[in-house]
């Protein structure tokens, strides 16, 4: 049901979106959505069955009709009227992502991915539908197929945040967290003051103290399952795993620690930062280059405290009182468009390859 809930509420509104932005011959789509957002499901789809007749080549009124029926769980309805407009020539990818989770709720998950694939054919640059595909696999617990579909989706469309979403939230609960503590951080750059990025806010300060271990002898930090592939044609001088070495350098900035917290896990996030920019040879990494970005622009530390903010509140509304000129800075510059995370097809993040 979780799975449900999330997919419709996004449809809902890309639907109210998309006809606030279109033109329509028949005006009355607009009465019948707002119908429908009241849950008034068989008036809206009484109107929308009218502006079929006005307008029968506009695929978005069968496309309604069908999200209305699978709002009020009508399934079979919902995937009846999607497969009779599959011919339209202006589908677009969110049919094939509709169509696709009303067969999985209707129990056939292979159904499913077979329309998600069959989507991928005209839109292989979908984020959405590697999306799709990658959460059928994941209730199937089939959790290597969901992190492959995810990162697939990543590659496909990098500016999608949730492909990161799931992929953190994943890579966070298992051996390998500094995977997830990256994607994390890169969709809360990418979805902004959402209930979702409140939540992985939560979760990337829990996943750093619980990743980062003090005893009166030592500091453990346990990133991520150190290991290397060595190639047959590998050479000396090739780089190592961005997990071996990020680690190894935030450890390095640990050791004068005792604990985590806001104040120590900005400091030691920017010192790994720029011991990893020491080394030339270091791989060029799409967050860490941002992140430079910011220390030279002395807004990196409110950065942390306000990416991390969930995790203490009242840690954050103590700093936050005492350096208000700061944060206020930090703002002005996050919340100016030329300065946000610029994420592409050259220069995306994909996480080391993991041992099969």
């Amino acid at each position: 049901m979780m799975r449900q809930t999330c997919f419709i509420a996004v449809l809902i509104v890309f639907s109210f979106t998309h006809a606030q932005k279109k033109t329509f011959k028949c005006v009355e789509v607009h009465d019948a959505i707002k119908l429908i957002d009241e849950e008034k499901y068989d008036e809206g789809i009484a109107i929308l069955k009218e502006c079929e007749k006005k307008d029968p080549k506009d695929y978005t009124y069968p496309y309604e009709i069908a999200l209305a029926n699978i709002r009020k769980e009508d399934y079979n309805s919902g995937i009846s009227q999607l497969e009779k407009i599959k011919g339209y020539s202006n589908i677009d990818d969110y049919y094939y992502a509709l169509l696709g989770n009303a067969y999985d709720y209707t129990d056939n998950p292979e159904q499913a991915i077979k329309t998600y694939d069959e989507g991928l054919k005209k839109f292989p640059s979908s984020g959405k539908l590697y999306l799709e595909k990658g959460v059928v696999f994941e209730l199937q617990k089939k959790i290597s197929q969901a992190v492959e579909n995810y990162e697939k989706g990543i590659k496909a469309e990098p500016s999608y945040p949730s492909n990161y979403y799931r992929i953190a939230k994943l890579f966070l609960n298992s051996n390998n967290p500094l995977y997830g503590l990256v994607y994390g951080e890169i969709f809360l750059n990418l979805e902004r003051t959402t209930a979702r990025s409140q939540e992985m806010s939560q979760l990337l300060y829990d996943g750093y103290k619980k990743a980062v271990k003090f005893t009166d002898k030592n500091t453990t930090v346990n990133l991520c399952q150190a290991f290397i592939i060595i190639e047959k044609d590998s050479k000396p001088n090739d780089p190592l795993p961005f997990c071996i070495l990020y680690s190894g350098y935030f450890a390095l900035a640990s050791v004068d620690k005792k604990e985590i917290n806001l104040e120590t896990l900005s400091d030691i996030r920017r010192k790994a930062m720029k011991e990893y920019f020491k080394h030339k040879s270091n791989p060029s990494n799409v967050l860490l280059n941002y992140q430079k970005i910011m220390e030279g622009k002395n807004v990196f530390n409110a950065y942390n405290y306000y990416l991390f903010q969930i995790g203490d509140k009242e840690a954050f509304e103590n700093w936050f009182t005492n350096n208000k000129t700061e944060y206020e800075k930090f703002v002005d510059w996050y919340t100016n468009d030329t300065n946000s995370l610029k994420i592409n097809k050259k220069n995306l993040y994909i996480s080391d390859p993991l041992p099969k």
